[in-house]
């Protein structure tokens, strides 16, 4: 079984968010929930690509104490199993210190280590969601903007502590985020 069937029959419909397409292109709108005006927009999505809203993952508040961040949750996770990555995404409308914004890629991240024992334990899929890359951004000041944003070059965003920062994204292409 592919892995993308396996999250689709794992995760429910409303905790996904779906494609839209522009111009017979598909693409993903992504907001901050709370912030009617906070829009990005990622074209070029994978037509496989399924989006999560990772935050709709019930916070384990009432298991974990939460002093080092482990309740917290990075807003989206982006998965194609046709470019073999994982996307986590969190989106600040306002100021937000780089820790704070790891703690919730490392989140979000724990969300899909639960996900792939899930795929593995209960679908009986030994190599679920193995072999991805996993790649960390967190795009602030999000707010409607008319001009295209710019990102610049960074190292490789392997990690929630490398996240590739992105100032006020409303235009981004899916193969840019990855690091293609």
């Amino acid at each position: 079984m592919q892995d993308i069937e396996i999250l689709s029959e794992l995760i429910l419909e409303s905790a996904l968010v779906p494609h839209e397409y522009e111009y017979g292109k598909p693409i993903i709108k992504l907001h901050e929930e709370g912030h009617k005006n906070s829009v990005s927009f990622i074209r070029n999505i994978p037509t496989d690509a399924l989006v999560i809203k990772a935050d709709e993952f019930p916070t384990p508040k009432t298991f974990f104490k939460g002093d080092k961040g482990e309740c917290k949750r990075a807003d989206f996770i982006i998965i194609s199993e046709e470019k073999k990555v994982i996307l986590y995404v969190e989106l600040k409308a306002g100021p937000k210190d780089s820790s704070y914004i790891i703690k919730q890629l490392k989140g979000a991240s724990c969300v899909i280590s639960y996900c792939k024992e899930i795929g593995k334990h209960f679908w009986n899929e030994n190599a679920f969601l193995d072999g991805y890359a996993h790649r960390y951004i967190g795009m602030v000041n999000v707010s409607v903007n008319n001009k295209p944003s710019r990102h610049k070059s960074s190292p490789l965003h392997d990690s929630p502590e490398k996240f590739l920062k992105i100032s006020s994204p409303h235009h981004l292409q899916f193969n840019h985020l990855v690091g293609l």
